[in-house]
Order: C-alpha cells, then sequence, then structure tokens
C-alpha cells in the first residue's frame, strides 16, 4: 500500500504517526513545504532510538527507514492508493490541492480531507471521479482519541466508504460515519457545548474560571472554557455557517458573537491564550452554580438523541464518541438515568424561555428511552 499526506503541521505530524506505527508493508509519501529534511531527519532520530531501546531490529529498523519520503513535489503521489489532505482550514488552499493531484494520482485513489469545518461538497467540486472523494476528520490528540469520522458524500459508493473505513480500522480507531448536515458532527456538539456555557457565563455573570469549576464532575479532564483556551478563539470562533444542523445554529451563532468579541476586544487567536485574557475581564456573581452541570448535561444528552435519529450513524459508536470528544467522566447513558427525563426537559424548558434557541426543544420520552435504554 502506498499513502499519500499533504501537510506536516500539527494535525499532519501527528496523522502519519499513527499510521506510520500501525499500518505494516506500506510506504508513505509526505509532501510539505517547509522544513522537508528537519521532519525527515526527526523521524529517523526516532526510529534509532527505538532501535537502541530495542523496540525495533536491525531489519525493522532499515525497513521503517525506508517506507517514507518527504518532498514538496506533488508527483511523488503518484501510485497512492489514498491521500490524505491536512492542511490549514482554507477553501482555496484545499480545492487547488486536489485540483493539482487529481491529474496525479489515478481515478481509484483515495481522496480525503481531515477539514473540521469547511463544506466537504464545495472543497471537492470539480474534481474527476468524485465517487472516490470525502471527508477523514481526525481529532487532536489523533493517538488518544478513539474515533475519526467519515463524512461521506452522495456520490461515494459503498466500496469507497469501505475502503476508507478499513484504512481508520487497521489503524486501531473506530469509524463514524456520517452525511449532509451531519458533516463533522463530533466538532459541532463540541461547538454547542462551548456556546451553552459561554450563554451561561453572559446571563448569569459568572466567571469562566468558575463555570468550569461548577461542571468538573461532568468533565473531569477539562471544562468548556478550558477546551476554548486549549483550541484557541482563531479556531472557535470562525463563522458556523460550515455547522447545518437547523436546530443548532441561533446557539452557534450566539456563541460566534460573542467569541468574536473577544478577539476584537485584543484576545489573541492563539491557543492558550484565552483564559488570561477573560480572567481579568470577568468578575463572579454570586449566582448558584449547583444546577450548571445538568444544564449542560440536559442540552448534550437532547442533542445526541436527534444526532442518533437523524445521522445514520451506528447509534452506540455515536454515544461513545460524544461522550470522547466532550470529555465527559461517564456514559450519556448513565447520565440519562441519573438525571431522568422529566429533570432534563426542567432545564431545556428554562434555557429555551431564557435564549428561544431551537437547540434547547426537546426530543419525546420515547425518543429519550429508545436512544437512552
Amino acid at each position: 500500500m502506498k499513502l499519500g499526506l499533504i501537510g506536516y503541521g500539527k494535525m499532519g505530524s501527528e496523522i502519519f504517526s499513527l499510521f506510520f506505527d500501525s499500518l505494516k508493508d506500506t510506504q508513505f509519501t509526505i509532501v510539505s513545504l517547509y522544513d522537508i529534511e528537519k521532519s525527515r531527519e526527526a523521524v529517523e532520530k526516532l526510529l534509532a532510538k527505538q532501535l537502541k531501546r530495542k523496540r525495533l531490529t536491525q531489519e525493522e529498523y532499515e525497513a521503517k527507514c525506508s517506507s517514507f519520503i518527504f518532498t514538496d513535489d506533488y508527483n511523488e503521489l503518484s501510485g497512492c492508493d489514498a491521500v490524505i489532505e491536512c492542511v490549514f482550514e482554507d477553501m482555496t488552499v484545499k480545492k487547488e490541492i486536489f485540483t493539482k493531484i487529481a491529474g496525479i494520482v489515478s481515478k481509484d485513489t483515495l481522496l480525503l480531507t481531515n477539514t473540521s469545518s469547511l463544506d466537504i461538497a464545495e472543497i471537492f467540486r470539480g474534481i474527476p471521479s468524485p465517487e472516490r472523494c470525502l471527508g477523514m476528520h481526525f481529532f487532536y490528540p489523533v493517538k488518544l482519541s478513539g474515533f475519526v469520522e467519515l463524512n461521506y458524500l452522495p456520490q461515494n459508493s459503498a466500496e469507497v466508504l469501505d475502503r476508507a473505513e478499513a484504512l481508520i480500522t487497521t489503524a486501531g480507531k473506530r469509524a463514524l460515519r456520517f452525511s449532509g448536515d451531519y458533516h463533522i458532527y463530533l466538532n459541532q456538539i463540541l461547538a454547542q457545548c462551548i456556546s451553552h456555557s459561554i450563554c451561561v457565563s453572559e446571563k448569569t455573570g459568572v466567571s469562566a474560571m468558575k463555570f468550569d469549576n461548577a461542571v468538573k464532575d461532568v468533565f473531569p479532564f477539562a471544562g468548556p472554557f478550558a477546551v476554548l483556551d486549549t483550541v484557541g478563539l482563531g479556531l472557535m470562533a470562525k463563522n458556523p455557517d460550515g455547522f447545518r444542523i437547523p436546530r443548532n445554529k441561533s446557539l452557534l451563532e450566539y456563541g460566534y458573537r460573542i467569541m468574536k468579541s473577544w478577539l476584537d476586544d485584543g484576545c489573541s487567536a492563539a491557543s492558550g491564550c484565552f483564559l488570561d485574557y477573560i480572567r481579568d475581564k470577568q468578575t463572579d456573581s454570586d449566582c448558584d452554580t449547583s444546577r450548571f452541570g445538568n444544564g449542560i448535561l440536559a442540552m448534550v444528552l437532547n442533542a445526541a438523541v436527534f444526532a442518533a435519529k437523524e445521522s445514520g450513524c451506528d447509534k452506540d459508536a455515536l454515544l461513545d464518541a460524544v461522550g470522547d470528544v466532550l470529555g465527559l467522566s461517564d456514559k450519556l447513558s448513565a447520565y440519562y438515568h441519573a438525571l431522568g427525563y422529566e429533570n432534563i426537559i426542567t432545564e431545556l424548558e428554562k434555557f429555551k424561555s431564557d435564549t428561544g434557541f431551537e437547540i434547547y426543544d426537546a426530543a419525546t420520552k420515547a425518543d429519550f428511552e429508545e436512544i437512552y435504554v
């Protein structure tokens, strides 16, 4: 097998590492416009350490060293069975890349974009043999996340989807198949959690740090504002038009407006800057925060019901993936049984009354029971 990667930044290097460690008898071609020699030397240095520590035999070391190339020449992608694009989020750049490589690789080569926010159909518009073009969205950090999204298009054949899923499962990950408005769904529900948290913080006068502390039993690793800090406003404050599920738009647009105002006020777009910025801007009210955890759980549980009913994704995989990407401390079904439908409805009705946002319209009890019981 020959696998091509385009882009070797934070995501590209992690995606390469995942497949390089897990795929046997595979040749890798990594196209990058920057630091080609430095990137090659770093991989060879890592392999040398593994050899020294006897994690690789001499034969395995030599095979690994000869199994990859770094290049700035797109023509080296000729002969690839699949090419994964993982450059920065720019529609024009991504379209130009796929237009360029479509004339180099065969018509059977899988063309995969790792976009986390852009319209996948538009990325591939006009590309020959469109049945082999789809999204393959990884989550950061790649090796710790258990899931990869396959964001497929109407023209994708069953054989193409099976080939793409086999690539994911061979790397030890579970594939989630999403189509249409549910493309990049796990990013959408992460954005919903952050936007909900912003809404509650703004309306109650509770600081980001106090909010995260109030929901730490639900998010033991990192609360929504800590996640926002890690990702950075530059990525999270993108226009939410790429997230197209109608009921979610009003909340996401609210969150976008507030995040955009923070950027306009001088907060850095880079990761690791938001909490330092907001700490000097907010003061705390004496609002009761004891129900904050139940409120955000009610929103997540309700959203996941609609996703499980509408997305076409395997239900159990979807529920596991939502809990995984949000870093929840327990399974969604356990939260449903702990809260109960009536408490969930009470929380949702309160938020709907306060905001008017459609995302807080509740699914029926029968739907909740079908998904969680």
